[in-house]
């Protein structure tokens, strides 16, 4: 057992736990959704107005808080408490402000949003998108402070409740689909969504609470350590929403394919996102604080070392995960998603969609930690121009193959993306150690 502890970072198994709890609500979530609505426009609608406001919110805030707020928050909380709590309520008067403004803009501009989300919608679909889109929008407001706390959990190694918040998001959605869904019908789940939300934060400001912090308005943005972290930001702005970037994409892709079609990527996705989550994410939060610390101290070869047993760690578990759904794919889609709206044609879509997913299962898994590798260096820069390569495949890919490929040809484009931007995040970060950690 001790054995094991030196391979696995210190809060992983918290964090698998949680994150398992909330990967199996998620996919009750997805049952609730396929027996409701099935493969459908009406689905298809609250996929499209969820994507908008979850990628203003990366590019804003998720981006810079992932990047460079938990390095500089380290090094603050060596040195003196005080300044770490201004610090911290500095960047949630500014983040809160910030989505509260970006949801007035997306309330008012609802109706043109939805071109850019779901072009091959109709005229009706597009106004049941912006109906949703009005409601989601203030979302991010409540995830900018709790992903601010999160980070601040993260750094002081306290993973417990960060790791139950997404079990509370998904309990909020399943509370809308199953009791508001038959009076409000789609904008249920859109209810739902900000109820999930609300207990997301709820979760983090107890915690948070217990170790003494207390929330309060800040403005101390001239101070050296909130322009670091805009500083930080701003690389990071245009590379952490790659991902969602790219399957708004996809959605404006599939959105002209068969109806259902968004549906049944997210249904795919959402099942290759388990293992990606369960390991991959998992491990790299977990090591992110450490190889964070190692950096601080300038011990180089404790990183490589970390960061080594880290990578082989995710990258062997992430491939026998990958094999083994594949293996499963049909009955475990049957199992979950199949029966009253969701018929055979939709299992077999789905199930063909995430045969190709799997592919990307163990690229996706290991980019995470190696992406989180650079941040610890407080490099931003070069994981985003990598993932501009990445969606430069991904979607010109998706759309030129989606011709002969239909909806395949999303999830391998994905694939192919995902596999070119890990190795060259491979090759490039022990040239950046070597000319830049002594």
């Amino acid at each position: 057992m001790k054995r094991l502890k030196k391979f696995i970072p210190k809060g992983s198994l918290i964090l698998s736990v949680t994150s398992l709890i909330s990967y199996i609500l998620g996919l009750a979530r997805d049952h609730y959704f396929a027996q409701t609505f099935g493969a459908t426009r009406t689905l298809d609608a609250y996929n499209a107005a969820f994507l908008f406001p979850d990628l203003l919110f990366n590019i804003l805030i998720a981006g810079g808080i992932a990047a460079a707020f938990i390095p500089i928050l380290t090094d603050i909380l060596h040195s003196n408490k005080e300044k770490a709590n201004d610090y911290i309520n500095s960047v949630i008067t500014a983040s809160t402000a910030t989505m509260a403004l970006s949801a007035i803009i997306i309330v008012i501009f609802a109706d043109a949003i939805t071109f850019l989300v779901a072009p091959g919608f109709a005229y009706d679909d597009r106004m049941m998108v912006a109906k949703i889109l009005r409601v989601l929008a203030f979302s991010p407001i409540l995830f900018a402070v709790s992903n601010t706390l999160g980070a601040m959990l993260i750094t002081k190694k306290r993973f417990l409740f960060y790791g139950l918040s997404p079990i509370l998001y998904n309990l909020g959605i399943i509370m809308g689909t199953i009791f508001l869904v038959p009076t409000w019908g789609v904008m249920g789940v859109a209810i739902g969504s900000l109820l999930g939300a609300s207990f997301h934060l709820l979760a983090r400001i107890y915690d948070a609470w217990k170790q003494g912090f207390r929330i309060r308005p800040h403005y101390d943005f001239k101070s050296p350590e909130f322009k670091k972290t805009i500083k930080l930001m701003i690389p990071k702005m245009f590379g952490h929403p790659i991902e969602l970037a790219t399957f708004w994409g996809f959605t404006a892709i599939a959105s002209n394919l068969t109806p259902g079609s968004v549906a049944i990527v997210n249904f795919a996705r959402n099942f290759q996102s388990v293992p990606i989550s369960l390991i991959g994410i998992t491990i790299a939060t977990t090591s992110f604080p450490i190889l964070s610390s190692t950096i601080s101290r300038r011990k180089k070869g404790e990183f490589i070392n970390v960061l080594k047993k880290s990578f082989w760690l995710i990258f062997s578990l992430s491939i026998l995960s990958a094999i083994f759904i594949f293996t499963i794919r049909q009955p475990l889609i049957t199992l979950f998603l199949g029966g009253g709206a969701f018929d055979s044609e939709d299992i077999q879509r789905t199930a063909a969609t995430l045969a190709v997913f799997c592919l990307s299962i163990p690229t996706e898994a290991s980019a995470h930690l190696l992406v989180r590798a650079f941040y610890a260096t407080k490099n931003t820069i070069t994981p985003v121009l990598v993932s501009i390569v990445g969606i430069l495949i991904a979607i010109p890919g998706g759309y030129f193959l989606s011709t002969s490929y239909g909806i395949l040809a999303l999830p391998l484009a994905f694939f192919l993306g995902s596999i070119v931007k890990v190795l060259i995040l491979s090759i490039l970060l022990p040239i950046y150690l070597k000319r830049s950690v002594s």
